[in-house]
């Protein structure tokens, strides 16, 4: 699926996927909050699903931060590949296993608000441009900021409604 790049469109998407995530969540019983998925996924309840969310946001803020500054930030992060994701999103859920879901929410809520605000400070080309910045290595900047926005939060939701067996309320 094609997604338009543009700032407009990534703030709009941004928003609706983060909102329907939150109109989930919220939606759900307080003690199914804490249930823990069925299967053995990596992700075992919504606090890890939501502490994957923020981790990503913070990954992203560090690579606009060093790309910023000319830098060639480690992507996906320092001493990991594409080819060991699985590993790095384990050690990110563990970094996170002692904060609580409404703390990780609140931090969720803040680094969304950094990320919204990161892509309004882009012009349209700069966010839709393959080439507009170096650490990006031929892909757009607006590409960064949906995969680790609302097609993140759309992971979120199917992966919770999965996880819960929620049926269709994703």
């Amino acid at each position: 699926m094609t997604v338009e790049l543009s700032r407009a469109a990534l703030i709009s998407g941004n928003d609706a996927e983060f909102s329907a995530l939150l109109e989930l969540i919220g939606g759900l019983p307080p003690e199914r909050l804490d249930e823990d998925f069925a299967g053995t996924a990596r992700d075992r309840n919504v606090r890890d699903v939501i502490a994957h969310l923020h981790a990503w946001h913070i990954l992203l803020e560090k690579w606009c931060a060093d790309g910023e500054v000319g830098g060639m930030p480690a992507i996906p992060a320092e001493g990991y590949t594409w080819q060991r994701l699985a590993e790095l999103n384990e050690e990110l859920r563990l970094q996170w296993q002692d904060t609580s879901l409404p703390e990780l929410l609140a931090l969720l809520r803040a680094s969304h608000e950094s990320l919204q605000a990161m892509v309004a400070l882009h012009t349209d080309a700069e966010l839709e441009g393959p080439t507009s910045y170096a650490w990006t290595q031929g892909s757009p900047l607006g590409e960064f900021a949906w995969e680790c926005g609302g097609n993140h939060y759309a992971w979120a939701r199917t992966t919770i409604t999965a996880g819960l067996a929620l049926g269709g309320r994703a």
